[in-house]
């Protein structure tokens, strides 16, 4: 069973193991393969002022991924998904599709009808596993100096 966790500065160990089990996506978004505290700080802080809601993701008593997300983006009333990362150890086996469903239903309770998201261009798994879902790409645009594809799925959610 899935379940999400109010992520909060004092587990940043557990989200540091999570984001250092993804080297790659590390090194796409942060020009590094590992990442430390410092960088953590700097999210969490940077989410502390756009308000979003930051959650671990645990499946039994295994921490499994990170999520945060933001109900009401100030820049266009929609929601949007800022992190998604499943733990490297636990990719592969479905956990990435039973966690959007559950934050889905989070929205959906919240009344919103859109999500949207950015991706790193040069993240063909996330494109193809967000496409897969029913995302379309509705604009490009740089964001900390690299390209990232906006995505955005609209139904009853």
């Amino acid at each position: 069973m899935i379940t999400f966790e109010n992520n909060e500065i004092d587990k940043w160990e557990i989200e540091l193991e999570i984001m250092n089990s993804n080297s790659s996506y590390n090194q796409m978004s942060k020009n590094k393969s590992i990442i430390n505290y410092d960088d953590i700080l700097s999210e969490y802080e940077e989410s502390k002022k756009l308000n979003t809601t930051r959650l671990l993701i645990k499946q039994e008593n295994n921490y499994i991924g990170l999520v945060d997300y933001c109900i009401n983006n100030p820049s266009d009333n929609t929601p949007w998904i800022s992190l998604f990362v499943i733990h490297k150890q636990f990719q592969g086996e479905g956990n990435s599709l039973g966690v959007f469903q559950q934050l889905e239903d989070l929205i959906r309770k919240e009344g919103k009808k859109k999500l949207r998201l950015a991706v790193h261009e040069e993240n063909e798994k996330g494109i193809l596993f967000w496409t897969r879902l029913g995302f379309n790409k509705i604009k490009e645009v740089i964001f900390e100096g690299k390209p990232h594809y906006c995505l955005e799925i609209e139904k009853n959610l």
